[in-house]
């Protein structure tokens, strides 16, 4: 029984990522809004954070890289 719970989470872990080093993020995904805990953004409003907002092909030519490093402490 524990060899069928391991294979199935390493299957199941193997599946889970979205997109890979170098992907561009669909429409979808660039319009949902993401609240931001501590600090303010530079476009859109302060407290949430849109993608489409840093999209220059969405935003109407204002175009910008983004630099993510997400971690945590758990």
């Amino acid at each position: 029984m524990l060899k069928v719970i391991c294979l199935f989470v390493l299957f199941s872990l193997s599946f889970s990522q979205y997109y890979d080093i170098g992907e561009t993020m669909i429409t979808s995904h660039q319009n949902q809004s993401h609240s931001v805990c501590y600090g303010e953004t530079d476009a859109g409003s302060s407290s949430s954070l849109k993608f489409a907002d840093y999209n220059g092909a969405i935003n109407g030519g204002d175009y910008h890289i983004i630099l993510m490093d997400l971690s945590a402490s758990w």
